[in-house]
């Protein structure tokens, strides 16, 4: 049986803070670079590394990095997809599940990140395919008003960055495919705005978004020891 759509009608916040936020982050990050000489801003203020991660325990880098942009360019065309993605999803969870989703597609992402890739990270992609990953959910949920809104859209934008991340250097494709899961995992968890059952499908979810993220940082972690 077709479930019940319910939308949250208030201002999308959360996004616009989120969206702040990483500006406010980059900012931080521009000071650092001028006043600063010869210190690698990006890892100084929260980078991916795998080394001080794994050897130093500063777990904390699974979560900052998706607060942290290598440039302008790579800001604003995060920023313009949190915003545009961020208030449908907001919408659609609520203000509450939409940062559950958000935070945990970034920690997905930097679990991942850190299991398949050795190179620095940064960038809130991860946390944004975390979005698309629980747009996907809701097309299982509700395909026909999913088709009438997004038809192919969310698909194809998918398939395109992926590809991208295959075929353009730097891109850390790893967090990006982590993210999706993340955010596909994190989102059947929590479910949809104004949803009140399925509790146990949930918690399943929710279980198999801890044994992933717990699976992915402790190979890296036993593979680096």
């Amino acid at each position: 049986m077709q479930q019940r759509l319910y939308l949250n009608r208030k201002k999308p916040v959360a996004t616009y803070a989120l969206a702040v936020l990483n500006v406010l982050v980059f900012a931080a990050d521009a000071i650092c670079q001028y006043f600063i000489f010869g210190v690698p801003a990006l890892t100084l203020l929260g980078a991916k590394v795998n080394g001080l991660i794994l050897i130093y325990h500063q777990w904390w880098r699974l979560f900052t990095p998706m607060f942290l942009h290598s440039g302008m360019t790579h800001l604003i065309c995060n920023l313009a997809a949190l915003v545009i993605w961020g208030r449908q999803c907001e919408a659609l969870l609520g203000k509450a599940r939409f940062l559950i989703v958000y935070f945990a597609s970034g920690l997905m992402g930097s679990a991942a990140s850190l299991c398949f890739s050795s190179a620095m990270s940064v960038g809130a992609s991860g946390a944004i395919f975390g979005l698309f990953g629980a747009l996907l959910v809701f097309r299982k949920h509700y395909r026909e008003i999913f088709n009438a809104v997004f038809g192919a859209s969310v698909v194809v934008i998918i398939a395109i960055n992926l590809v991208n991340g295959l075929i353009t250097p730097n891109i850390d494709n790893f967090g990006h495919i982590g993210g999706l899961i993340g955010g596909w995992l994190a989102c059947g968890a929590t479910g949809f705005y104004g949803q009140r059952d399925h509790g146990g499908v949930r918690a399943g979810f929710a279980v198999g978004f801890c044994l992933l993220a717990a699976g992915l940082i402790g190979a890296a972690y036993f593979r680096a020891v």
